[in-house]
């Protein structure tokens, strides 16, 4: 069933993705929603699914930019409901059994399994993607405020000196390209997987680079390298707690 429901969401975004985009980039609040590019029965994916930071309406991010907070509870991009409900959700709710059916002190995930806990971070990354399009720079009490800025999307705003807003587009168009991808076996060594005793959720991200985010309650913790490829489990775990040390 979970099969049949991923089939659909590639085709979706194979078929609408050009006109995605273009929508997206004309308007970067375009109310459409953000997978299959319909304007009917929108609804609220989002970024983050609930049981991920434990529904807690206290959990935020910060931005990089005007140090803006916001709650997870919150975050939230247009979508419809056929894939929000019928596609997203019912994914979440696979991904999340996976989760507590697999103890990392006694099994391990199928590479099937990997390979759609892979799919699940990649809408992870597109998903925040198009929330720092549609998201603007805005005046806060007592912080710093730049009125220029004031129409530009975050994203944009936050990219590197290096990325031009140009790149910053050409990226949302990569994110939503992968879900258009089946397999992800080349992928495989990109992920790792670690066991953790830690109580609190964390999560962290670098859009289109990677993705770090621990689960108290499954008492395990994912880092996925979105684009880079690795010749063996080792090499990426290596990898992965470098960029861990750095943030911690």
């Amino acid at each position: 069933m979970i099969d049949n429901r991923l089939i659909s969401l590639r085709k979706k975004v194979r078929e609408n993705r050009k006109f995605i985009i273009d929508s997206i980039l004309n308007n970067h609040k375009a109310n459409i929603c953000a997978f299959c590019g319909s304007e009917d029965n929108l609804t609220k994916e989002h970024v983050l699914p609930k049981w991920a930071f434990g529904n807690c309406e206290k959990k935020y991010f910060e931005t990089k930019i005007n140090k803006l907070n916001q709650r997870y509870s919150q975050t939230t991009i247009p979508a419809c409901f056929d894939c929000n409900s019928f596609i997203l959700g019912y994914f979440e709710c696979y991904i999340e059994k996976e989760f507590n059916d697999t103890s990392l002190y006694i099994d391990y995930f199928t590479d099937e399994t990997i390979e759609k806990i892979i799919i699940w971070l990649e809408l992870i990354d597109y998903k925040f993607q198009i929330l720092n399009l549609r998201r603007k720079f805005i005046k806060i009490k007592d912080r710093d405020f730049i009125p220029y800025l004031a129409n530009f999307p975050l994203s944009i705003i936050q990219a590197d000196e290096s990325t031009s807003p140009s790149k910053v587009f050409s990226n949302v168009r990569n994110a939503l390209k992968k879900l258009s991808i089946k397999s992800k076996q080349r992928k495989i060594n990109s992920l790792v997987i670690f066991k953790t005793s830690n109580e609190s959720f964390h999560f962290f991200n670098k859009m289109n680079e990677f993705i770090f985010i621990e689960l108290p309650k499954h008492n395990l913790a994912l880092f996925y390298f979105y684009e880079k490829e690795f010749n063996s489990s080792k090499e990426s775990f290596d990898h992965a707690i470098e960029i861990i040390k750095k943030v911690y």
